[in-house]
Formats: structure tokens, C-alpha cells, sequence
């Protein structure tokens, strides 16, 4: 087969295979072949690691198990041509090794080399292309000229394996937006898409704060350097420009840049090699932003900055974790819309019935009243069966009241209030008199004022109290305040971007409840009580929700009942939804 027929064939592989390692392989066979060299080899730069790593091989003395065999990138004596020529980027013709101070001996039988350099698209050193011979002086200019052209079909065939993974990369993203259930889950599937695909040092993700009205930490790899807590306002900072803006930013010295406040730093300025940060955005709304950081490479040599096209790829993902997050929120405002309506309907509903009933009662009542004028009836039985039907109308009222409640439970009056004193109004109110003695307050005095309905609250704890001394009528009863921590914002399966979320407690030391009835308790007229319609913990739960927090019960049966409330701290009242 002749040079150009060879050349054909290898470009035609190029362009039609996926299999790079095997790609390898055919480089290294058509360059020893076109150059009549012994041996030939192709080493790839690894970016996390530093150093190039042998990839593939042909020939004579080549031994499969040189396959990650390490070089260096530099130009020190001994650390061999191949790492000379991926430091200088340009090709090293060698007639006689025996005379280089920098020559690595690999294959003892290695008299004369040839290395010339494989680039990437953007002009990135990617890997070194080598041809060996045992005789001196083996290689010529054409044979330079020709290793050339073959390191430029392997740096094609690795920018076609580049492009394939961004494709797929784009894939899993759309596939996270199918199967994320919440904005966490979501965050997960695409952080594993990021690193793998683009090799960053690390990054971050900030999303808008209704209640702190800021740009918040929302998730972080590969850095334990940035505060937990740590936030821009619009506008702040390179973070809080993309964020306000919704465009992108690329710098490779972020110091230089105007808009720059080194504010919260991943790693050291002088370590790092570039800055990228993309909005998440969907249909113009901008919900924040994906920052991503290179450090510099370990070696000097090698320049491993971002470049257009990961600015290119990150936004497309920037754009789709913003539609994941719509998505997300405007089911869970759909949810949260649907309960409300249903709790609506289901109250009229039970009003109507109630309202039909005390109706007829009252009639009784009245016919009854008639029956009085009869000298024969006992006028004191009459009046016994009236004062008995009067007090099942006072049932019913009280009844009736539970269902205005049930109804009223997701109106809200938001006011800047103190939870500690709602709270303790609440249990001193429910138990008179017995504070001393079976009432343990543990109130956290850092929680500051926040905007809820304190009125609707102190009725929540209030029933919650009723509740433990119901089933617990002996024992203590419990009541804590503090914030809620991630564990109890996931077990309550609220949305971290509404919190920070403060937690009230009411714990007794009754029998608690049983496994298969936490998730029923707070279901309409399901009661073990006798006393009302079991819609209580209805009332509860409804007035907590519309609170946009969430209630929940974690006791341990036969240990006692955990009741745990979380609402979120809004410092300004919330919109309506």
C-alpha cells in the first residue's frame, strides 16, 4: 500500500470511527509504516494529573504493558523528547540519541527519534506522536513533514471524542430534567455531568433567595474553602453580575476585571487559571448562576484554561437546569394550589352537611318548646330533653367552628412576630398552671422576629399541646424552638431555596403513634379522639402549608409523639402566590 493510499484509509477511520483507543493504535501503525520506523507510540496529556501518559503503541520492541507508562511535559535533562516536544509544541527531529542530555531511554534498542506535537482545535498541546529506529540518522524532513500530518489527524479524531462527550453530556442533562423529583436531586445528576465532562477543579452553583433577597449557595465540589452561607446580592461581584444580567463571563485574571470583589474565593487567585461563570435562565427569567474554576497545572508548561467552547457547553447547561427548576417549582406551586382548592371544597362541603344537621335540630327544638302547652307531658322531662338537644346544638356549633377553622386555616395575616412568646403563649395558655411541673420550654433566644400569622400559629401549638395532653396526661410535655437543620428540611421535603426555615417542636411522653398511621394523622376526619371530627391536625397541617413550611410526626411509638413544624424566616412579608 502506498503513503497517500495509507493516508486515505486512516482518515477515513478518523472520520467514521468512535473507537479512540483503537484509533490510537491505527496512528501509531500507519506512522511507523510510512516512516519505516522500528517502533512508534502516541502519549495523551492528562489535564487532572499533570503529565502525559503512553496511550498506544507499534513495533518491534513495543510491549503492551508500556500502556500508562508516565512522561513528563518540561524541558529537564533526562526527562526525555517527548517531554521536550509537549513543552515547546513543536516537533524534535533526533539523529542520534546517544548525543541528547535529555534523552529517556524506553527501548534500549532506540538509536534515532522523531516527536512532533498533536494540538487541539483551540491550538492545546493534547499529546505527542513518536516514531523510533535502531539505526542512526533514520529520519528526514519529509519524515517530519509526514508525523506532522498524522499528529494532526490524531488531534482531530480527539476533538471529534471531545465534541461526542459534550453531546452526551447535553443528554444526561435532559435526561436529570426527566427524572429529578426536586431541585437537589436535580443539582446531583448535573453536578456529576460537569465534572466528568469538564474536568473542572471546582464549582458552584448560587440560586435567588426569596427570603434573604439574594443570590445563596445552593451546591459546591471540590472546594471546602466557601462558607456554607455564602450569598451575593444583584449586581455584586462577578457572581452577582451574571446572575443580574443573565450572560455569561470568562476571565482568565479575574483581578483585572471591574466588576471583580473577590468575595468568596474557591482557591487562591494566584492558583487559579480561569473563571467561568453562566446564568441559569429560562424563558428570560434568571434564577441564578453555575461558576466553574481551573487551577493553574501543575506544570508550567501546560496551559489548561477554559476555553470558548466549555463557555459554550456550560451555558447550554445553564439553560436546562433552568427549565428543570421551573419545572420543579411550577409543580410544586400546582400542588400546593390543588391542596388548597381541595381543602376549600371539602370544608364547604362539610359545612353544608353540618349546617343542615343543626337545621334540624333546631327544629326539634322548637317543636319540643310546643310541646309544653300539653298539660299531660311532664313539663320537667320536656325541659330535660330540651336542655339535652340545646347541648348537642352546642356540639354542633362547636363542630361547625372546627370547619370555619379548617377553612380559614390557609387565609393568612403575615406580621413580624416573635415565635419564642407565640409559643410559650400557646403552652401556658393549653396548660394552666401546670408550667412548673410538667411543662419544659427550651426556646432559642437567636431566633430573631420574623413575618408569620402569630394568631393562626398559637392556635397550631395550641392543638398540638391539647394533643400530648390528651395522650399523655401524666406525663412531660416538651416545646423547642431553634432553625431547622438540612436533615429536617429534607425529611419535611420542603425546598432549601425558600428556607432558611425555623423549627418548633411539641414532644410528649405518651404512647406515640404507631408506624402506619404518621402519614393518615393529619388526613380529615381521621381521629382517635372522640372529641370533635378529627379535623385538628387537618387545621394543623393546613395552617403550617399555607405557611408554604411543612409538618411532620417522628416519635418513636410506644416512646412518645414528635410533632416537628417548619416554617419558612420571611424578613419581609411573602408575595401571594
Amino acid at each position: 500500500m502506498d503513503a497517500w493510499a495509507d493516508l486515505k484509509q486512516l482518515l477515513s477511520q478518523t472520520l467514521r470511527s468512535r473507537d479512540v483507543p483503537r484509533l490510537l493504535y491505527a496512528v501509531c501503525d500507519t506512522a511507523r509504516r510510512l516512516t519505516r520506523a522500528r517502533n512508534a507510540m502516541v502519549a495523551i496529556y492528562n489535564e487532572e494529573l499533570g503529565y502525559m501518559t503512553l496511550r498506544a503503541g507499534s513495533g518491534k520492541d513495543w510491549q503492551p504493558e508500556m500502556v500508562g507508562e508516565r512522561i513528563s511535559v518540561g524541558e529537564s535533562e533526562h526527562e526525555g523528547i517527548t517531554a521536550w516536544v509537549a513543552a515547546k509544541g513543536a516537533s524534535y527531529l533526533s539523529p542520534d540519541v546517544s548525543q541528547e542530555s535529555a534523552y529517556r531511554v524506553l527501548i534500549p534498542t532506540t538509536r534515532s527519534e522523531l516527536a512532533s506535537p498533536v494540538f487541539d482545535r483551540n491550538s492545546r498541546i493534547r499529546g505527542v506522536l513518536n516514531v523510533e529506529s535502531d539505526e542512526v540518522g533514520r529520519f528526514s524532513q519529509a519524515d517530519v513533514a509526514v508525523l506532522e500530518t498524522l499528529a494532526e489527524v490524531l488531534g482531530l479524531a480527539l476533538d471529534r471524542q471531545d465534541a461526542r462527550e459534550r453531546e452526551q453530556a447535553m443528554r444526561e442533562v435532559s435526561t436529570a430534567l426527566d427524572l429529578a423529583q426536586s431541585e437537589e436531586d436535580l443539582l446531583q445528576r448535573v453536578a456529576v455531568v460537569i465534572e466528568r465532562t469538564m474536568h473542572v477543579s471546582a464549582y458552584s452553583i448560587f440560586l435567588w433567595n426569596e427570603v434573604r433577597q439574594e443570590y445563596v449557595l445552593r451546591d459546591v465540589v471540590g472546594t471546602s474553602a466557601l462558607p456554607k452561607d455564602a450569598s451575593y446580592k444583584k449586581g455584586e461581584g462577578c457572581t452577582g453580575w451574571v446572575c443580574e444580567h443573565g450572560e455569561p463571563i470568562l476571565l482568565h485574571y479575574p483581578f483585572e476585571d471591574e466588576r471583580w470583589a473577590g468575595k468568596h474565593l474557591e482557591f487562591p487567585l494566584e492558583e487559579t487559571s480561569s473563571f467561568l461563570v453562566v446564568p441559569i435562565v429560562s424563558a428570560g427569567k434568571s434564577y441564578g448562576c453555575i461558576r466553574a474554576i481551573r487551577k493553574k497545572a501543575k506544570n508550567p508548561y501546560i496551559n489548561n484554561a477554559f476555553t470558548q467552547e466549555d463557555m459554550e457547553l456550560l451555558c447550554m447547561i445553564g439553560e436546562q437546569v433552568g427549565v428543570g427548576i421551573e419545572k420543579i417549582r411550577s409543580m410544586q406551586r400546582q400542588l400546593h394550589n390543588e391542596r388548597m382548592a381541595a381543602w376549600g371544597e371539602l370544608s364547604a362541603k362539610s359545612s353544608h352537611m353540618l349546617g343542615n344537621r343543626l337545621f334540624a335540630l333546631k327544629g326539634d327544638i322548637s317543636e319540643l318548646r310546643y310541646l309544653l302547652s300539653d298539660e299531660t307531658v311532664s313539663r320537667e322531662e320536656i325541659l330535660r330533653f330540651v336542655d339535652r338537644l340545646e347541648q348537642g346544638v352546642s356540639r354542633m356549633d362547636a363542630m361547625l367552628q372546627e370547619f370555619r377553622d379548617f377553612v380559614a386555616a390557609t387565609r393568612l395575616k403575615y406580621q413580624l412576630s416573635d415565635l419564642n412568646e407565640v409559643v410559650k403563649n400557646a403552652a401556658t395558655s393549653a396548660m394552666p398552671g401546670l408550667q412548673s411541673e410538667r411543662l419544659q420550654l427550651e426556646l432559642d433566644p437567636s431566633l430573631e422576629p420574623f413575618y408569620f400569622d402569630a394568631a393562626k400559629l398559637e392556635r397550631v401549638v395550641s392543638e398540638l399541646v391539647e394533643n400530648a395532653l390528651h395522650w399523655a396526661p401524666e406525663g412531660k410535655i416538651t416545646l423547642r424552638t431553634g432553625r431547622a437543620t438540612d436533615q429536617e428540611i429534607f425529611r419535611a421535603r420542603l425546598a432549601p431555596e425558600n428556607g432558611p426555615y425555623a423549627r418548633v417542636e411539641v414532644l410528649d411522653e405518651g404512647p406515640g403513634v404507631a408506624q402506619e398511621k404518621k402519614e393518615r394523622i393529619f388526613d380529615p376526619y381521621y381521629s382517635d379522639r372522640t372529641k370533635g371530627l378529627g379535623l385538628g391536625l387537618s387545621i394543623v397541617e393546613g395552617v403550617v402549608q399555607a405557611h408554604r413550611g411543612n409538618i411532620y410526626e417522628d416519635g418513636e411509638p410506644g416512646k412518645g409523639a414528635r410533632f416537628v413544624i417548619l416554617l419558612p424566616i420571611y424578613t419581609n412579608p411573602p408575595a401571594e402566590d
